[in-house]
């Protein structure tokens, strides 16, 4: 998969982890638009949001990333999935690595898994540059990765798809685990 191709993908899974208002569905289609490989199972997903109701989509991605009760099931932060609180030394981490491209974040979404893979876009829209920036961005991409997103991505989609009461989003949680899967360090 060419970086161009890579970083659309992250794109489309960080837009599918807004929260799902009128704007969702239109700018998970205008990112779809651009993906040219590989795409059916990005459709079916769009298309499983889409045949939800508005009002239930909204309350299920309340309960599973925001304030479900008695627990929120997969609140979409790194700190809170390996430190058990929020804005814990791994947002200062990741906010040491946006510097390093100097990338600023709204604060309260540093180690938001929307934003990390926004960071990965960007890492891989920088290596297809195809000049120097490209090796530093695919390390870059690599080091984030493996030090980031490799430690709790995986738990957050096994808790999504065991916890969701919608196909989509369980579908969503699968779409993730195959492309966040490369990521993960060789054993």
């Amino acid at each position: 998969m060419t970086p161009l191709q890579k970083a659309l993908r992250y794109k489309f899974l960080s837009q599918c982890l807004a929260f799902p208002n009128a704007a969702f569905i239109p700018a998970l289609d205008e990112v779809l638009e651009k993906i040219d490989a590989d795409r059916d199972p990005l459709q079916t997903l769009v298309a499983a949001f889409e045949r939800e109701n508005a009002e239930s989509l909204q309350a299920e991605y309340t309960r599973l990333f925001l304030n479900g009760y008695p627990h929120t099931i997969c609140p979409p932060y790194e700190s809170v999935y390996l430190e058990k609180r929020m804005h814990g030394e791994a947002a200062v981490a990741v906010a040491a690595a946006y510097a390093e491209w100097e990338m600023s974040v709204e604060p309260g979404l540093i180690d938001h898994l929307a934003t990390e893979l926004e960071f990965l876009a960007f890492l891989a829209s920088a290596e297809s540059l195809e000049n120097k920036v490209s090796a530093e961005a695919r390390n870059a991409s690599d080091a984030f990765s493996r030090d980031h997103l490799h430690r709790w991505a995986p738990q957050f989609v096994a808790d999504l798809k065991a916890g969701t009461t919608m196909d989509c989003y369980r579908m969503l949680g699968e779409v993730m685990e195959h492309t966040l899967a490369p990521l993960s360090p060789k054993s």
